[in-house]
């Protein structure tokens, strides 16, 4: 591949490509075509640019005016940076300390106009507004505190060994990555701004680390006892513990106290209990000092836990496991804003992978920022994504990976790092059975954050193929759903069914409804098939349906149709009209339409009696066998409603689901290294299988469940029905009469009369 890139990055050369697996080359390839934010990473220097080539940033002043900022500080573009230049200037009182052990040679003075007392007051003025160099490049107070002051564990290869894989974890100060500085300029937009953040990221970064030393910055840089940090987490165990955040919180406290001659007098340590305030008692019991505190709170399942709570920093430990996340952030926010001004900032962070359900809030925080008044940037993220739409900010696993960045300037090399990445990946793949564990992986070391957000926990579902392909189809949806038809089924007088286009109505097409009309509209993906005579085959298709019985709620009535001789769905109908009968009415019409047989889950009567009534129960498929044989039903007993149709149960919701994962990854008809999933045309069935859960309503899983028990129970039937014939044969040949007439014949010719009988 000829192509030029900055000199951070490995060389995509012909002999690194002879080196990899083809599949691998070729998914790095296709991240760097598709992932802009990759692309904008590895330009060349002369397309990247540096900080001089930027703009001087500017203001709005009292006047209206825009104002350039005095210090020269240039503008900072976070979603397609310029190359980082000698950043150790950022870092001179770490790699001082690292040298000598303190932070100055300044001989310690009480003296508050002393140069050791001038040191520390400008140390703190730092932390406070950060560094502005003489090029105009320059670091937020908050990344200048974190760079300086607070050491965190860091892998770093064992100098003993003569192999480059085995490490030691030791305590160190941060090195100067893009990725933080990246993320810590966002966070400074973001209250510049009035704003919040949101962070989706991957395994590894040290965010605990970063957000531990946010806190104790703050204790110094807004004293006052009404300037309250908070670290809030759904369980205890994510702020306590050894990977909880709270030790870190009090690593760094302990490292100022120890290190620096700043107020170490604390009212509450935070030893028994996860609270801190800086500050004395004077002889009258007065409280003195700072007064400023650190709290962690565990919300649990209770959103309102923390109502009321107000300072300069709230931060969302592990957001992706917040029940509720989305309620508990709007309770917050309103302590936090006033009249549109924010007086704290709020920051939410999620880590790809995590188990459970809750991750859906952390998703629509990423994608939906505005809606919470979190700063948006550019999703230039995704895969073929349009950056005209906004999301939060996203630390791929590729930004900053270890050994895979210059020491100096913190600049990534972002091939090396998708080399090691995808190589993972082709390994993980093709050792192991499990489909989820490619799932895992991807999720826990996203390169996009559609790969994040992928649900890892009690799903058979191919989540890691669904992503990619609705990616794929998705990017030029209107294409793609070009050749769908929408419209009404019409009963012709003499009782045929006829299709009418119309375009005033809408299917509904995603999983997550942002609309109060849920009547939904029938989508045929592929008309139906006739024979010379016109008429649908007979035995083709089959139909699977998730009834609703009531006029109100808010499930969905989903029927889907399927060609079962090439195993594709070729229809849909998932809606809520105002009347159901309405839903009854047009799955009737379907059927009629395809000349189909649906299953339905029978657990209510509301849909048997509607088909009773119009004389229809013959389109309904009894009660499968399989299940019987599966000792999923009842042997005996069946009659009315219960004779026809799936009753379903946990068990037999399990059965659909695994029959729908297996059909997804089964080879698509007439086409090679096809799976039937790069051929569903419903958007909404593959969010649905992307994003199921155990505690969520996923009502097109539910037909598709039932139209697949279907399809298992015409296989099986079609197999025994094969089976029967072979044993027919078989007991012909074996006759008397043939060894007695034939023993001169041919096996050949023998063959051929057997043959022929079978033709007959």
């Amino acid at each position: 591949m000829n192509y030029k890139m900055n000199s951070y990055q490995t060389p995509l050369t012909e002999e690194l490509e002879k080196t990899l697996p083809k599949e691998v080359y070729d998914e790095i390839i296709e991240f760097i075509a598709s992932v802009k934010f990759i692309d904008n990473l590895i330009q060349p220097e002369e397309v990247r640019g540096f900080i001089k080539d930027k703009p001087i940033m500017t203001y709005t002043n009292d006047d209206g005016e825009q104002v350039e900022y005095e210090d020269g500080r240039r503008e900072i573009d976070i979603s397609n940076p310029h190359i980082l230049e000698s950043m150790d200037f950022f870092r001179e009182k770490a790699l001082f300390f690292e040298k000598t052990g303190k932070y100055t040679n300044i001989i310690p003075n009480s003296n508050p106009k002393s140069d050791y007392a001038n040191f520390w007051r400008e140390e703190v003025n730092k932390w406070r507004y950060g560094l502005v160099r003489e090029d105009g490049e320059w670091i937020p107070g908050e990344l200048y505190f974190y760079w300086n002051y607070s050491p965190i564990w860091l892998v770093e290869k064992d100098k003993q060994t003569k192999g480059n894989k085995k490490g030691n974890r030791v305590k160190k100060f941060p090195k100067p990555w893009l990725g933080d500085y990246l993320f810590y300029h966002y966070v400074s937009e973001a209250k510049e701004k009035g704003k919040h953040g949101k962070l989706l990221k991957t395994r590894g970064i040290g965010f605990s680390f970063k957000a531990a030393s946010w806190s104790p910055r703050n204790l110094y840089c807004y004293p006052g006892s009404g300037n309250a940090n908070f670290h809030l987490a759904s369980e205890k165990g994510y702020l306590s513990g050894d990977k909880g955040i709270w030790g870190k919180v009090l690593d760094t406290l302990d490292w100022l106290a120890e290190h620096t001659p700043l107020s170490r007098m604390r009212l509450v340590d935070g030893k028994r209990s996860m609270e801190i305030q800086l500050g004395y008692e004077d002889e009258y019991g007065s409280r003195k000092g700072l007064l400023s505190s650190i709290s962690g709170l565990s919300l649990k399942d209770n959103p309102d836990k923390a109502r009321g709570i107000r300072g300069p920093f709230i931060h969302y430990e592990e957001d992706g496991l917040f029940p509720n996340l989305e309620k508990a952030w709007n309770v917050n926010r309103k302590a936090v804003e006033d009249g549109g001004v924010a007086s704290g900032f709020m920051l939410a962070g999620g880590t790809g992978g995590v188990e459970g359900a809750s991750f859906e809030g952390s998703e629509k925080l990423f994608y939906n920022p505005n809606a919470y008044n979190i700063l948006g940037v550019p999703n230039v993220y995704d895969r073929n994504s349009n950056p005209q739409i906004e999301c939060g900010f996203f630390w791929g696993a590729y930004l900053n990976r270890n050994r895979c960045y210059d020491e100096n300037q913190g600049e990534p090399d972002i091939i090396k790092a998708l080399i090691e990445i995808c190589t993972d990946r082709f390994k993980v793949k093709y050792s192991s059975s499990d489909s989820s564990t490619i799932t895992q992986k991807k999720a826990e070391e996203p390169i996009t954050p559609q790969e994040a957000i992928m649900r890892t926990e009690g799903t058979v579902f191919p989540v890691a193929d669904l992503k990619t392909y609705f990616e794929d189809i998705y990017v030029d949806k209107e294409n793609f759903l070009s050749n769908h038809y929408v419209g009404d089924l019409i009963t012709e007088s003499n009782g045929n069914i006829k299709w009418k286009i119309n375009s005033d109505i809408t299917p509904l097409r995603r999983y997550d409804l942002a609309t109060n009309d849920k009547t939904g509209a029938v989508e045929i993906f592929e008309m139906p098939k006739k024979n010379g005579n016109g008429i649908v085959f007979r035995d083709r298709y089959i139909a699977g349906i998730d009834p609703v019985d009531s006029d109100t709620g808010n499930s969905l009535y989903s029927v889907f149709i399927m060609d079962s001789w090439t195993d594709r769905v070729v229809a849909e109908y998932t809606g809520r009209p105002k009347l159901i009968k309405e839903a009854y009415n047009i799955t009737i019409k379907l059927l009629l339409f395809y000349n189909a047989e649906a299953n339905y889950e029978s657990n209510l009567k509301g849909l048997f009696t509607h088909f009773s009534n119009r004389n229809c129960l013959y389109l309904l498929c009894d009660t499968p066998q399989i299940l019987k044989d599966m000792e999923l039903v009842k042997l005996t007993g069946q009659y009315g409603n219960k004779a026809k149709g799936t009753h379903a149960s946990a068990a037999i919701n399990k059965l659909g689901r695994d029959l729908q994962a297996e059909w997804m990854m089964s080879d698509s008809y007439g086409e090679d290294n096809i799976w039937n999933l790069h051929k569903i045309r419903s958007f909404g069935y593959i969010e649905e299988a992307i994003k199921w859960n155990a505690d969520g309503n996923f009502d097109r899983i539910s037909s598709m469940g039932m139209l697949m028990i279907l399809r298992e129970e015409r296989k099986k039937r079609t197999q025994q029905a094969k089976e029967n014939k072979d044993k027919k044969l078989k007991q012909l040949s074996e006759d008397p009469f043939f060894s007695k007439n034939y023993t001169n014949v041919k096996d050949r010719e023998t063959k051929r009369a057997m043959e022929g009988y079978s033709d007959n």
